[in-house]
């Protein structure tokens, strides 16, 4: 007979879960105040500038009241401050927390506006009944000869708060989305410099570790060489690559290690096919530069110039006194149209070069390339900040 019992009242509790659960979700439903953005989404400047607003509202009507007929004790016009602040921080938060978010930030103009009637609605009892306790016999004469001015006045003070309140809620929400906007701006940019990199490094890469393949695959003694020159170059890309610029000192020993490794790709007496040489610069040369942004103008010369022609590749660098920088590679091409510069179509070449020089130098930059007969050239012109 126990199990029995048991067994019948199981039905019983299984219909009342289903019951029970739709209670649950209607008065979830009704609970609107938890799902609020809540007082934290205020910005502290807000509350800074609001407590502000009331301490000059109380200073002026305390100024005005002591320079009347009967002017009020000290503790009366504190217990009215008091009670007008907190009626009025009342309406001003209830506008920014809860009525703006959930009518004006879902474009319902037609629902702020009863919402606004509603607060009105709410504020004048409650300024009334505030007034009533700092002087009854005050507020009595006053409703029995004026109640529509004293009541159309009370409107007036819900209104000036709900305006300074909606004024302030939209200058804030305004203020941040133009913060986020620059904080994605700046992410979006910091995201494709990086791709941009990653474009350059791999491709840099992939020519090196052709060109040693090449010498070990001739059993050459160059290259152990080879494989030092690219560890340097590698050490530089892992640790400066990554900064917005670097001094130009650095880039420059960048350049060189890149050029030492090309030499080892020439012949025994290929010295003088490369030309290097640099003005105007100081010993230290911290002018700041994008790191490995020269790099590939030169790699590109090396990868579609005649390298048998001398010189092969000359590459020109100047600072002048203004700050202004001035980089010029120019390589020898065959006789036969095969030389398709920068814009060969199997690398990042040009695209990726003008990109950067968008992103980086935005007005800042000039970049030539002219072509002729047996040579190529590239100029590149950064000016300063």
């Amino acid at each position: 007979m126990e199990y029995s019992a048991t067994s019948a009242a199981l039905p019983a509790s299984a219909t009342a879960q289903p019951s029970s659960g739709r209670r649950l979700r209607y008065f979830a439903k009704l609970q609107w105040w938890p799902n609020a953005p809540g007082l934290a989404s205020v910005p502290a400047w807000v509350h800074v500038l609001w407590v502000v607003l009331l301490v000059i509202s109380d200073v002026l009507h305390s100024y005005s009241s002591l320079n009347g007929k009967n002017p009020p004790s000290t503790e009366m016009m504190v217990l009215r401050a008091l009670l007008y602040d907190t009626i009025a921080s009342l309406i001003f938060y209830l506008n920014w927390v809860v009525l703006i978010p959930r009518t004006l930030a879902r474009n319902r103009l037609g629902a702020y506006l009863l919402g606004v009637l509603g607060l009105l609605l709410l504020y004048s009892p409650l300024r009334l009944g505030a007034s009533w306790l700092v002087n009854s016999a005050a507020l009595t004469a006053e409703l029995q000869k004026y109640w529509l001015p004293v009541l159309f006045q009370f409107v007036v003070f819900g209104l000036m708060i709900i305006f300074i309140s909606s004024g302030l809620k939209v200058t804030g929400d305004y203020l941040l989305a133009q913060r986020n906007r620059r904080e994605l701006e700046r992410q979006q940019l910091l995201t494709e410099l990086s791709l941009l990199k990653m474009q350059v490094n791999p491709h840099f890469l992939f020519n090196t570790l052709n060109n040693i393949y090449s010498l070990a695959s001739q059993k050459s003694d160059r290259a152990p060489e080879a494989v030092l020159r690219l560890s340097e170059i590698m050490r530089y890309m892992l640790y400066e690559s990554s900064a917005d610029a670097v001094p130009l000192s650095k880039e420059l020993n960048h350049l060189r290690s890149f050029l030492d490794l090309q030499r080892l790709r020439l012949p025994a007496n290929g010295a003088d096919a490369i030309v290097f040489s640099t003005a105007g610069l100081s010993p230290d040369a911290a002018y700041p530069i994008a790191p490995m942004l020269l790099q590939p103008l030169v790699e590109n010369a090396f990868k579609h110039g005649d390298l048998t022609a001398r010189p092969a590749v000359v590459i020109e660098l100047v600072l002048d006194a203004q700050g202004v920088l001035h980089f010029a590679v120019q390589n020898a091409t065959a006789p036969a149209p095969t030389s398709q510069g920068l814009e060969h179509p199997g690398g990042v070449g040009l695209v990726n070069l003008r990109r950067r020089l968008e992103l980086l130098y935005p007005e800042r930059h000039h970049l030539h390339i002219s072509e002729q007969p047996g040579q190529h050239r590239v100029e590149l012109t950064l000016l300063p900040a």
